[in-house]
Parts: C-alpha cells; sequence; structure tokens
C-alpha cells in the first residue's frame, strides 16, 4: 500500500493515527509484561515503557471519541500532534535524568533511534495535512524544544548531556528532511490529480461533443434524404395538380373540387413536411452552444473559400439567454454569407465579448463593400432581416460600409434595453 493510499484523506489520517497509538500502546504495555525484555528490570527503563504505553493509550483513546472531533473540527487533531511528539522527548529526558542521578550511563543511540521511530508518524501526519510553512514552523520548534527540555529536566549540562542534544539536532534535520519530502510529494500528488481531473473533464467533454456531432450529423441526414424524396415527390404532385386543374373541363364541377381538396392537401402536407425537416435539422447552438457554433460556421465558412478568417471569442462561456444567442449566431451567418457572395474579401474578421450583461459582436471584412443606404431604405433583404432580428430583442445594429472599403457589421446588447432603460 502506497503512502498517497494510506493519507488520501482526513479521516484516513486519524484513523491511521488511531491505529499507530493503539498499537504502539498494545506494544509497551507487552514490553512491561514480558519476562524477556530487555532493561525490564531496570526501575528506570521499566518507568519509561509504562509512560510511553500510558501516553498512546490516551491518545488512541481521544481518538476513538466520535463526538470530539465533531466539536473540535480543524483544532481535533493538532493536540494530539503535539502530544505525540513533545511527551515522547520529555520521557526520555526523565528517563536521561533518573539515569544519572543514580550514575549510571545514558544509551543516545538507542533512545535517538527510540524517539526517531516514535516521531515518524506525527511527523508524516503533520506534512500531509498541513502546508509547508506550518510544517517547517512545527520541527523549527520541536528542534528548539528538544534541546531546551534535555536541558530543563535534568537542571544541568554535562558531557554525556551534550552528545544528547548533538543527537536532537541530528534528529530534527533528519525528520525535517523527511517531512520536506512528504511535502512535495502531497503538493505533488494533488496537482495530478487536479490536472487529472481537468483532463477527465475535458475527456468527457470531447467525447459529449463527439456524441452531438454525430447525432447532428445523422439528424442532417434523414432530414436531407426525406427533403430530397418526400418533399420533391409532393412539390412535384402538387404541379401535377395545377395542371389537372387548367386541362380539366370547367363545367366538371365535381371533379374540380376534388382536385381543388386534393391541391389544398398537398400543400398542407408539404408545408408540415417542410417544418418537420427544418425541426429535425440540427441547431448548431442547441448541438454545441453560442461559441461552438460560431468556430464551426467560420471554420464552415473558410472551407467553402479558402478566405483567411480569424475569430476572438470569450475565454469562458457566459449566461445569455437563448434568444439573445440565436439572434447574435443568425446575425453572423448572414453576415458570413453576404461576404462570401457579395464581397470579394481575402481576409474575415470575428470578435465576440461582453459578460452576462452585455454582448458585443462585430464582423469586419476588407471586400469592395457596397452604399450602406441600401441597409437604410430596407432594399436589401438580408440586411433588413439582420436588422429586425437585432431590434426583436432590443438590441442594435450597426454597419458601416463604403464602396472599395470593405464592411463593419456591428451588433450590441445591453441587459437594460431588455428592461426597457
Amino acid at each position: 500500500m502506497s503512502l498517497i493510499s494510506i493519507f488520501r484523506t482526513d479521516s484516513g489520517l486519524i484513523r491511521n493515527f488511531r491505529f499507530f497509538s493503539g498499537g504502539g500502546s498494545l506494544v509497551f504495555f507487552f514490553l512491561l509484561i514480558d519476562p524477556l525484555s530487555p532493561g525490564i528490570n531496570d526501575p528506570s527503563t521499566k518507568r519509561t515503557i509504562l509512560l510511553f504505553a500510558v501516553t498512546y493509550g490516551l491518545i488512541f483513546v481521544y481518538l476513538m471519541i466520535p463526538r470530539l472531533e465533531t466539536w473540535l473540527k480543524k483544532y481535533h487533531l493538532p493536540p494530539v500532534l503535539i502530544a505525540a511528539s513533545v511527551i515522547p522527548i520529555a520521557i526520555i529526558n526523565a528517563k536521561y535524568r533518573a539515569l544519572l542521578e543514580i550514575g549510571k550511563p545514558i544509551n543516545t543511540l538507542d533512545d535517538t533511534m527510540t524517539l526517531t521511530i516514535l516521531l515518524i508518524f506525527p511527523l508524516i501526519t503533520t506534512a500531509w495535512r498541513y502546508s509547508f510553512p506550518i510544517v517547517f514552523l512545527f520541527f523549527v520548534v520541536l528542534g528548539f524544544l528538544d534541546p531546551l527540555l534535555i536541558i530543563l529536566i535534568n537542571e544541568s549540562v554535562t558531557p554525556e548531556l551534550l552528545n544528547a542534544i548533538d543527537a536532537s539536532f541530528v534528529r530534527i534535520l533528519a525528520l525535517g528532511a523527511v517531512g520536506f519530502m512528504i511535502t512535495e510529494l502531497r503538493n505533488q500528488q494533488r496537482t495530478e490529480r487536479q490536472a487529472l481531473q481537468e483532463a477527465n473533464k475535458k475527456l468527457e467533454k470531447y467525447t459529449l461533443d463527439k456524441e452531438k456531432l454525430a447525432a447532428s450529423r445523422e439528424r442532417n441526414r434523414i432530414a436531407r434524404d426525406l427533403h430530397d424524396t418526400l418533399a420533391h415527390t409532393l412539390s412535384g404532385l402538387s404541379i401535377q395538380l395545377e395542371a389537372a386543374v387548367t386541362i380539366v373541363d370547367k363545367e366538371n364541377k365535381q371533379l374540380r373540387t376534388l382536385l381543388d381538396k386534393a391541391r389544398k392537401t398537398i400543400r398542407i402536407g408539404l408545408n408540415e413536411t417542410r417544418r418537420s425537416l427544418e425541426a429535425l435539422r440540427a441547431s448548431p447552438l442547441e448541438d454545441f452552444g453560442l461559441f461552438l457554433a460560431l468556430q464551426r460556421l467560420i471554420e464552415n465558412a473558410h472551407d467553402r473559400t479558402d478566405i483567411p478568417m480569424s475569430f476572438s471569442l470569450p475565454a469562458k462561456k457566459l449566461d445569455w439567454s437563448k434568444p439573445l444567442e440565436e439572434v447574435a449566431y443568425r446575425i453572423a451567418q448572414e453576415a458570413l454569407e453576404n461576404t462570401i457572395r457579395h464581397s470579394n474579401a481575402t481576409e474575415v474578421k470575428l470578435e465576440l465579448k461582453g459578460d452576462s450583461e452585455n454582448l458585443y459582436m462585430e464582423i469586419e471584412d476588407n471586400g469592395k463593400g457596397f452604399n450602406a443606404d441600401f441597409f437604410e431604405d430596407g432594399s436589401h433583404f438580408g440586411l433588413k432581416g439582420m436588422r429586425e432580428r437585432a431590434l426583436a430583442i432590443d438590441g442594435k445594429l450597426v454597419i458601416h460600409s463604403q464602396p472599395d472599403r470593405g464592411c463593419v457589421i456591428r451588433f450590441t446588447w445591453k441587459t437594460q434595453n431588455e428592461n426597457g432603460n
């Protein structure tokens, strides 16, 4: 099991800390009752083992009370970390004092190894749970506290205690290095997890877009096939009925009435078929949204003409209403169609920007231009349609163009227009 899987969540930290403290307490209690345990006959060693057993037993009990975690929340774990880091150092130094008082030597190496093992788990928990500045501060305080406890508890500094102080500095440096590496590992793991989540979101979006595109193409194919068969058949039948009416004897009123009814029925059926085909054809806005629909519109226009086309779109989706997006798309569609058919342009630019309360769209080309008065007097039906679409949602459409100077079509909308301000 990897370190990442062990400490994946805060609940995992507490659970594993509980196992560590409970297991440590059992080990120390076992050492107390094991007659073969080394140093068990030494009172100072026995007292040290008992203190360790009680300390980790109390930590285990503390972590076993679920209400404490609910009450204390983020302050639940720090007291345990402090206790698990400071108390073992104090116990070892109390042992040093007891040994020195009776003239016995102290085993700095063994005690350093014991403390390192006991401090490694609080170290891992601190480094994994908190940011590096807190971890660094924790070990700086611990680094000064360790030799300070040696001096305060023993009330003197002997050559043997100097060795213990040196060992404490080495221990803190080693643990600090491990803490730094764990912090870096945690940061790397979080960065990779975030990158993986973003990659998954992009993959899901790509898959969804691909499915929408496939469905859109299939709907368009069906609509096209129906248009080429059923709609054309009904249109041809309607024309034949029109011709039949003209050659039928005017005195045969019954037949003419039947032909008129059939012709009207065919027209109704043809209109319904056309409406159904229009509904069946996929709407780019419904399938892709405004930004991607505009991008596809420009790319398709470029593929048809090879005219260089550039576009600038907002970096993130904006909260525009569907009617507003529909108008913006249709204006861009008509403007690009006019550019392709009439402008002889060699460059086209589309810019869309705004926020939730504003929309600004501009389509510019460097083509041959035209007299903008055509727009004002309504003689150009495409431009007139764009203007009517803009006015329908209280937007504004402005066209700037002169012969041989290109054309700029600017569509703007503001939320205050919608409110009548």
